[in-house]
C-alpha cells in the first residue's frame, strides 16, 4: 500500500515538474493557455490515474472479506461482553447475598449462577455452611424476595451434603 501511494506520488510530482517546463518554455499569449489547460488536464489524469487502475472485482472482494470480518469480531465482543456481564452479575449478586447473610447472622459462603440470552438474570445460588433451620428460612426469604429465586433453586450445603 505504501508502495503503491509511493509510486502515485512519484507520478504526480514528475508530471506536475514537466508542465511547469513546458508552460516555461512556450511563449506568452493563446499558446500558453492552450498549454497551459492541456498540462492542467494531464496533471488530473494522472491524479486520477489510480482510480482509473481499478479492479471493481477486486475492489468487492476485498470489501466482502472486510464485511466478513468485521462481523465476526462484532460476534466476538458481544459474546465476550455477554460473559463479562454475566461474571459481573454472579459477583454482584453473590456478594449482596453474602451481606444479607451476615447481617442475619449467618457465616457462609455464595454462589450464584446467572443465565439469559440478552440480560443475564440470577437463576441458582448455592449457600454453603452451618446453618440452622430459622437462619435458612430467613436466608430463602431474602433471597425470594430480593431476586426473586424460588426456594427450589436455591441450594443449600453442609458439611459437603445437600
Amino acid at each position: 500500500m505504501v508502495d503503491l501511494i509511493g509510486g502515485w506520488l512519484v507520478g504526480v510530482t514528475c508530471t506536475a515538474m514537466l508542465v511547469a517546463l513546458a508552460e516555461g518554455l512556450v511563449p506568452a499569449g493563446a499558446g500558453r493557455k492552450i498549454c497551459r489547460l492541456t498540462g492542467g488536464l494531464v496533471l488530473l489524469l494522472a491524479m486520477v490515474q489510480p482510480v482509473l487502475k481499478l479492479d471493481g472485482d477486486a475492489l468487492t472482494g476485498a470489501l466482502t472479506r472486510y464485511r466478513l470480518d468485521l462481523e465476526d469480531q462484532r460476534q466476538t465482543l458481544e459474546e465476550e461482553n455477554s460473559q463479562v456481564m454475566q461474571a459481573i452479575i454472579e459477583e454482584q449478586a453473590g456478594a449482596y447475598i453474602q451481606d444479607k447473610a451476615q447481617e442475619l447472622g449467618i457465616d457462609c459462603q455464595v454462589e450464584v449462577t446467572a443465565q439469559g440470552e440478552d440480560y443475564p438474570i440470577p437463576q441458582t445460588v448455592t449457600i454453603r455452611g452451618s446453618l440452622t433451620a430459622e437462619q435458612r428460612e430467613a436466608l430463602t426469604r431474602a433471597i425470594e424476595t430480593d431476586f426473586a429465586i424460588p426456594a427450589q433453586r436455591q441450594i443449600y450445603e453442609s458439611g459437603g451434603t445437600t
